[in-house]
């Protein structure tokens, strides 16, 4: 078939599907209601994996990259096991500069404390927040961003300054609208603190918003010192290739310095984030099993109603091959229709996707976000269902007799 045939069958045959939706709009509607859902499905799902894809990566940025190794405290889990842990002082960043002061893969031992969920009151209010005392160098390794004010600067830390930098969940809760909360003196655990800057947060339902983050030189004057035993202690690598070397190593020398008791656990960032990737896996599966499902669900309901439409047709058909129509003609007649019913369906489909990434920010736990590329995999699924869905009932009206046709 030449190219000149070709463009005159397609310009014929859907000029008359044309005219067969427009005769039968609220047919038409209905019958591409299911596409509609399943493309609205297929992008929404696709902006949320893509924001949790986002979510992991944000998180290796606030824990360190992956040259960072944690080591933890952990519990007891029974009496005798509790009574077993009373002969290891626990653990101190003191303790950890001392064993991996010889490490040459060790860059710094990070001073770092979490003094857990505390009271934080200005003029008569006050709400619950996680407090941590952290280092100079806690805001570029963990990427934390300051909206409002500054991050503490090294005067300060080695004058061991009551300055803190609060979350801006923090903040709105205790300073009245409209006021700056930078230079505003706070309680925290019963000490004044300056707050010299907010933390930047970009959604709403992030930890970082109800955080009080002060100077680690204060938190060794006022708040127990440099030896004190803490939760968790974090070391920077110089490279992650050493993780594993470091967790041998250091492992050993724990146990022995804890006289045999291993009431510490250490951990690397990147199994952390093999975690979340694994259970992003999971919840991915889920999310494209539901807009499949409704894509099939739509092209099904589209291959009934064809079905329906070329009984309702049988004598269109006969007349049409009568006068000439070939197989391919009727063929591709209902093959159009079907991919043509699809785009009713998908195009405000595709519209909802979009409708989905312009909630503002805070709404979801995280951003919902579409790329060129969403869209283009949408109009597949589109086109691919419409195909799917009118393969059959075009192979059957193609099939026609003419003499049998026109009896009807």
């Amino acid at each position: 078939m030449s190219p000149g045939r070709i463009a005159e069958v397609l310009s014929v045959n859907i000029r008359l599907c044309l005219t067969e939706i427009f005769s039968n709009r609220v047919r038409t509607i209905i019958t591409s209601f299911g596409i509609f859902l399943g493309i609205g499905a297929l992008l929404t799902n696709l902006s949320f994996i893509r924001a949790m894809r986002d979510n992991v990566e944000q998180n290796l940025e606030k824990m360190g990259g992956l040259n960072v190794v944690t080591i933890n405290q952990v519990e007891p889990g029974s009496l005798q096991e509790k009574m077993r842990f009373q002969r290891s002082e626990g653990l101190s960043i003191g303790e950890m500069e001392k064993l991996t002061a010889d490490l040459p893969y060790v860059r710094k031992v990070l001073t770092t404390a979490d003094i857990g969920r505390a009271r934080v009151m200005y003029r008569g209010r006050d709400r619950r927040a996680r407090v941590s005392a952290v280092g100079l160098e806690h805001a570029e390794l963990y990427d934390y961003r300051i909206g409002e004010g500054r991050w503490f600067t090294a005067e300060q830390m080695s004058r061991s300054q009551r300055v803190c930098v609060a979350g801006p969940g923090v903040v709105n809760r205790l300073i009245p609208p409209g006021e700056s909360a930078v230079g505003k003196t706070m309680l925290v655990r019963g000490v004044p603190m300056t707050v010299v800057g907010v933390i930047q947060t970009e959604q709403r339902y992030d930890r970082r918003s109800r955080e009080v983050l002060i100077p680690y030189s204060v938190y060794e004057r006022d708040f127990g010192g440099f030896h004190k035993r803490v939760g968790s202690v974090s070391v920077l690598l110089t490279g992650s290739e050493h993780a594993d070397e470091f967790r041998r190593t250091v492992g050993t020398r724990l146990l022995s310095a804890h006289r045999g008791v291993r009431d510490f656990e250490i951990q690397l960032n990147e199994e952390k984030i093999q975690e979340q990737r694994k259970a992003m896996v999971g919840l991915q599966a889920v999310l494209w099993s539901i807009a499949v499902i409704s894509l099939v669900g739509g092209g099904v309901s589209i291959m009934n109603i064809m079905f329906a439409t070329i009984g309702d047709r049988i004598r269109e058909i006969g007349i049409r091959k009568a006068l000439g129509a070939r197989r391919a003609d009727v063929f591709v007649q209902f093959f159009t229709e079907a991919i043509l019913v699809c785009f009713v369906g998908g195009t405000p489909g595709l519209l909802l996707g979009l409708a989905v990434t312009s909630f503002p920010p805070g709404i979801f736990p995280f951003t919902p976000r579409l790329t060129i590329m969403d869209y283009f995999i949408a109009f597949c699924f589109t086109v691919v269902s419409g195909m799917m869905s009118g393969l059959v009932p075009a192979l059957k009206a193609s099939g026609m007799r003419p003499v049998d046709a026109l009896r009807y």
